[in-house]
């Protein structure tokens, strides 16, 4: 038996893009009291740290955030493989890039 074309759901961008909003809200919910990842909250002395120390022995540092927006990404690039590391606003962002730039040290 055909099914009837108006029993299909509809998939649109705009469906898509609510339905994806929908997640991400109910994922950082989920992850620990709906905080969102921001740079802003960085303590930029420990931020120059890890930069300077990274990038002193020969690699480079890039900084993001995860496709939902829900947590940091720190990637490394040319120590070895190009890895990422991720944290979450949970976390202390402070503490874990002090750990990389110890890590990094000379």
């Amino acid at each position: 038996m055909a099914r009837d074309p108006v029993d299909k759901p509809v998939k649109s961008v705009r469906n898509s893009e609510a339905i994806s909003g929908e997640k991400r809200v109910s994922r950082r919910r989920n992850r620990g009291a709906g905080n969102v990842a921001d740079w802003s909250d960085v303590d930029k002395d420990t931020l120059h740290d890890v930069v300077v120390n990274v990038t002193g022995q020969g690699c480079a540092i890039q900084f993001g955030y995860t496709t939902d927006g829900g947590s940091f990404v720190i990637r490394i690039v040319g120590d070895g493989d190009p890895y990422n590391e991720y944290c979450r606003p949970t976390e202390d962002l402070n503490a874990h890039l002090n750990s990389i730039a110890l890590d990094f040290a000379k």
